[in-house]
């Protein structure tokens, strides 16, 4: 009998008996070679009496530890397989083909073979793939994947993660997330992706990385700093900027970073940043209590082509800013002729507060940005700007000859 799809969830250990693994072991077993569609396993952590004190464990998994296994049979028929588990570790067929496979998900599993069984599925039994989705993965420090049918890829909180190796034809758009994070050993990344058109970037950059053929302009590229904890686990630096410089043209670059707590720091990184040719810039600044006009301008001053140029800051509940003799306002670049903004037409700010930071930033670019047609001014909650401010948007607005747009939630 061959069926569509079929989902299985098991969130308690005594809605199946003794052993859950078990349980959906057999289940699979017995629905491998009838599911013609999408076939789903979820187990909880609650079903396999996962305690706090086994996610370390799960982290980094001892080969020689005995572990609750489940022996993922083949779906020769399925579309799509779906398996979420939480300190299972999962053993993947690497003898039979997933002849009609487009998607593969894999969450909170753990592999004690460092990834050999999961590179093989992928590269060798799967050759319609489509779609790869690896979520929070213990024990997978190498990871290869040859697929030329390959269109997406997402890797997400490996974190010990040591070599991974990506030669894809036809991949799109690719994911890496918190991956190579806390390995302790040597790192190395080789890309072979002509076709890329977006990368988004979150994590510790690879000690090497090597490439064969990459595309000569994406899409989108988003590059964005590690978070704090992550961030100390590393050794204090991601050194996400090696990143940018893989790509020579970006249609639109988005780059998440905090201003640095030290004038120096932030020196630093804006000169170790060298930022391809792009057309559109999006910028994340995450909650700091410094200014950041300066740090913008500054990249700014390595962007001559930029056409439109997008903000945010995003800031916790009870923002204190930075005192007026502060260090980072001695980054004076705010009348530096130096700065070229002759390209750029649009300014979009958004979770606009109307701070004297971000008023002094929206009033030096429609003073200085000659060909500015357009400004863009999301307001956020609570956010309460004065009519003086009005006034001076209309003035600038008047003498620059552009228009200026208001929107609140």
């Amino acid at each position: 009998m061959v069926m569509g799809d079929l989902f299985v969830s098991v969130y308690h250990r005594d809605s199946v008996g003794d052993d859950p693994v078990s349980f959906v072991a057999t289940l699979a077993n017995l629905a491998a070679q009838r599911i013609s569609g999408r076939f789903g396993l979820y187990l909880s952590p609650a079903a396999v009496d996962l305690y706090p004190k086994e996610l370390l464990k799960n982290l980094y998994p001892d080969p020689e530890e005995e572990a609750v296994t489940l022996q993922l049979p083949c779906f020769p028929r399925a579309t799509e397989l779906s398996i979420t588990f939480m300190g299972v570790d999962l053993r993947m067929p690497t003898t039979e083909t997933f002849a009609k496979l487009t998607k593969l998900f894999i969450s909170g599993v753990r592999f004690t073979d460092g990834g050999e069984e999961i590179s093989q599925v992928v590269s060798l039994c799967c050759p319609c793939i489509e779609t790869l989705e690896l979520h929070s993965i213990s024990g997978l420090r190498m990871l290869t994947v040859l697929a030329r049918s390959l269109v997406s890829m997402v890797l997400s909180r490996i974190l010990v993660l040591e070599q991974l190796l990506v030669a894809a034809g036809n991949l799109r758009h690719m994911l890496v997330d918190r991956c190579f994070v806390l390995s302790n050993t040597r790192t190395v990344m080789f890309l072979s992706v002509p076709a890329l058109e977006q990368l988004l970037w979150q994590d510790r950059c690879p000690e090497v990385i090597q490439h064969w053929m990459l595309p000569s302009c994406l899409r989108r590229l988003v590059v964005a700093e590690l978070e704090l904890n992550y961030l100390f686990a590393a050794g204090g630096r991601s050194n996400f900027a090696r990143i940018l410089q893989l790509f020579k043209c970006v249609d639109t670059l988005r780059l998440e970073f905090p201003n640095a707590q030290d004038r120096t720091d932030q020196e630093n990184l804006i000169e170790n940043v060298n930022l391809p040719c792009h057309s559109e810039l999006e910028f994340m600044l995450n909650h700091t209590r410094h200014t950041f006009g300066p740090t913008i301008l500054n990249l700014l001053r390595k962007c001559s082509c930029v056409k439109k140029v997008t903000l945010q800051c995003s800031r916790e509940v009870g923002y204190i800013p930075c005192p007026s003799n502060c260090n980072c306002r001695q980054l004076s670049v705010w009348t530096d002729n130096a700065i070229n903004l002759d390209s750029l037409e649009w300014l979009a700010m958004f979770e606009f507060r109307a701070t004297q930071d971000e008023r002094s930033f929206i009033y030096y670019i429609m003073r200085n940005a000659k060909h500015l047609r357009k400004v863009s001014i999301l307001f956020s909650l609570g956010a309460n700007p004065t009519r003086r401010f009005f006034r001076k948007l209309c003035k600038l607005s008047t003498s620059s000859g552009c228009t200026v747009e208001c929107y609140s939630h």
